[in-house]
This record gives C-alpha cells, sequence and structure tokens, in this order.
C-alpha cells in the first residue's frame, strides 16, 4: 500500500471525518484484494466516502478523482478490456473497480442502492 495519504482536505487541515473514510475505503478495497473483505464492505465504504465528499461540497469530477486515487492506493488499477472477457485475470479487481466508480457516481447523484 501507499504510505501517500490522498485524503481531501477541507482548506489547509485535514478534516478528520474525510481522512478516516478514507482509510476505511482503501483498507476495505485491500482486504477484498486480500480475500478477507467483502464487496458489501466495499459498497458501504464507498457510499460513505461519497456522501461526505458530496456534503463538503466537493464537485463529482473532484469525487471521482479522489475515489479514482484511493483505489490506485489499495491496489486497483482501471482496466480497459472488455468487462466480458473471461481471459484477464485480473477480472475480479477490473470488476470491483468499475462497481466502485459506479456505486460512488450513483450515490453522488442519489441514485444509489436502497439497502
Amino acid at each position: 500500500m501507499n504510505t501517500q495519504d490522498s485524503t481531501p482536505t477541507a482548506g489547509s487541515a485535514p478534516d478528520p471525518e474525510l481522512t478516516a473514510l478514507a482509510t476505511r475505503l482503501r483498507d476495505a478495497v485491500a482486504a477484498v484484494g486480500g480475500g478477507t473483505g467483502s464487496r458489501t464492505q466495499v459498497e458501504h465504504a464507498a457510499r460513505d466516502f461519497t456522501t461526505a465528499l458530496k456534503g463538503d461540497h466537493f464537485p463529482p469530477e473532484q469525487m471521482l478523482l479522489k475515489i479514482k486515487e484511493l483505489l490506485a492506493e489499495a491496489g486497483l488499477r482501471p482496466s480497459y478490456a472488455a468487462a466480458t472477457s473471461s481471459e484477464n485475470l485480473g477480472d475480479v479487481e477490473a470488476t470491483l473497480y468499475r462497481d466502485v466508480i459506479t456505486w460512488c457516481i450513483r450515490d453522488y447523484y442519489g441514485q444509489g442502492a436502497t439497502s
């Protein structure tokens, strides 16, 4: 895991709530990658982080950049292979990456799941 923290800041001091939520999301993604976490934990962490960013008036493009930075810090990278490709060894990671982005966008615009 990257030791540099891309946690959003409000003004010159980091917002403790955003820092904690960023850490929770990063740890949840890393746990899934390590086989010890669940996608549900990642989904909830992603939605909570997105809600906090929106509450702090982050525009959607800045929210998306922050989410992508956190995913990279957790070891996920975007995949441009077709979503139906079964030959890609990184299918699980690529699917998780896409799903996190989708959850965050839906949550930001108020279209999240009702669970």
